[in-house]
C-alpha cells in the first residue's frame, strides 16, 4: 500500500490511541491488530478507536487492519478542512468541528474531528481534546454503559457521537448570548474604543462558527439519505433529530450575527451623537463670546482719539464689563428656552 508521507510544515507529534470493543456482551481495551483484525470479522461486535493527534504513528493499524484509503489518511492529518462527507468502499467518512468560545479574549475555536465508520467499527481522529468527546469515551466505559451505547451497534454509538457534539454547541451560544446582552447596555452608554473592538471580535468569531456550521448542515442531511447499507431505516430520526439541532445551532449565529451588526450601527450612532453634543457645546462657547470679543475688538482699536476714551469719568470700562456680561446672560437664556442647552 502506498505509504503517506507526514507534511513537512505541520509539527508531528506522538498519538494517543484509546480503544473500547464490545464483543458478545464483554467490553475490553485491547488494541492489538491481530485482535482487532479478529473482532471486525465478527458483524455482532463493535469496535471504537479513537486518535488524538496525528495519525502517522497509527498509520499501519489503520491501513491493514481497518483498510483506510490513502486519501482518507492524508484528509485527517489536515489540520484544517472543511466539513465534508464522502463514501468509500466499506466506510464512510466525515469531517465536522467541535465549537469553543473564549469569554475573555471573545475568540472562537473549530477543532477538527474526523469521524470514519463502517459496519462494525467507528474511528475517531482529532488534534485537539475534546471535553465533550473525552466524557462520552468515558460514559462507554461506565456501568451499564453497553446496555445504552455499545451493545446498540455502530449506528447508536455514531448518534450518540454526534448529539454529544452538537449538544456541545449550545452552552458555547449560551455564553455568547450573555455577553451580546452585557454589550447592548455598554454600547449605548460608551464610546471606548474598546466596546469597538468587542464587537468586531465577537463579529468574526460568529462568523467562523457559522462557516464551520453551514457545510455541518448538508453533511448531517446527507448522512440520512446516503447511508442506508450501514444505517437502518429505525435510526434515521435520531440522525434527523441531530440535523434539526445544528438547524437551530446555525439560525442562532445567524441572529447573533444580526444582532451585532445592528449593535455596531448603534455605537457608531452613539459616537455620532456624541460628537454632536461636543459640536453643539462647543459652537455655544464661540457663539457666546462672538458679542464679547466684537466689544473689546473696538474698544481695543490702537487710535491717536477715541471718543469714549476722551471723554471717560472712570466709569466707562465698569459700563461695558456689565453691557458684556448682560449680553452673555441674555445670550444662555436664549440658548436654554431654545433647548440648545
Amino acid at each position: 500500500m502506498q505509504q503517506i508521507q507526514p507534511q513537512q510544515d505541520k509539527p508531528l507529534q506522538q498519538a494517543q490511541l484509546r480503544t473500547f470493543v464490545c464483543q458478545n456482551g464483554k467490553s475490553s481495551t485491547e488494541s492489538s491488530p491481530e485482535t482487532l483484525q479478529a473482532v471486525l470479522h465478527d458483524p455482532h461486535a463493535l469496535i471504537w478507536l479513537d486518535i488524538l493527534g496525528y495519525c502517522g504513528p497509527q498509520q499501519a493499524l489503520l491501513q491493514n487492519v481497518f483498510e483506510l484509503a490513502p486519501i482518507t489518511l492524508q484528509t485527517m492529518d489536515e489540520a484544517k478542512e472543511r466539513a465534508k462527507f464522502t463514501e468509500h468502499e466499506n466506510y464512510f467518512y466525515l469531517v465536522v468541528h467541535g465549537m469553543s468560545f473564549d469569554i475573555q479574549t471573545n475568540e472562537a475555536d473549530t477543532p477538527k474531528l474526523d469521524i470514519v465508520f463502517g459496519k462494525n467499527f467507528i474511528i475517531t481522529s482529532h488534534h485537539a481534546s475534546l471535553p465533550w468527546l473525552d466524557a462520552l469515551f468515558e460514559e462507554t466505559q461506565g456501568k451499564n454503559a453497553d446496555e445504552h451505547l455499545m451493545s446498540r451497534g455502530m449506528p447508536f454509538l455514531l448518534y450518540a457521537l454526534l448529539d454529544a457534539l452538537v449538544d456541545s454547541y449550545f452552552p458555547v451560544l449560551d455564553d455568547i448570548d450573555d455577553i451580546i446582552d452585557e454589550l447592548e447596555d455598554v454600547t449605548v452608554n460608551s464610546t471606548s474604543n474598546d466596546v469597538q473592538v468587542r464587537i468586531f471580535r465577537i463579529k468574526r468569531s460568529l462568523a467562523q462558527m457559522r462557516r464551520v456550521i453551514s457545510p455541518q448542515v448538508e453533511v448531517a442531511n446527507a448522512l440520512v439519505g446516503r447511508t442506508g447499507k450501514f444505517i437502518p431505516a429505525k435510526a434515521q430520526p435520531y440522525f434527523a433529530d441531530v440535523h434539526d439541532h445544528l438547524l437551530r445551532a446555525f439560525e442562532v449565529l445567524d441572529s447573533y450575527r444580526d444582532l451585532m451588526s445592528g449593535m455596531l450601527d448603534v455605537y457608531l450612532t452613539t459616537v455620532s451623537n456624541r460628537l454632536n453634543v461636543v459640536m453643539k457645546q462647543l459652537t455655544i462657547i464661540a457663539t457666546i463670546f462672538m458679542p464679547i470679543t466684537f466689544i473689546t475688538g473696538v474698544f481695543g482699536q490702537n487710535f491717536g482719539h477715541l471718543p469714549q476714551v476722551e471723554h471717560d469719568n472712570g466709569y466707562l470700562f465698569w459700563t461695558v464689563l456689565a453691557f458684556m456680561g448682560l449680553i452673555t446672560l441674555l445670550q444662555i437664556w436664549y440658548f436654554k428656552k431654545r433647548g440648545w442647552l
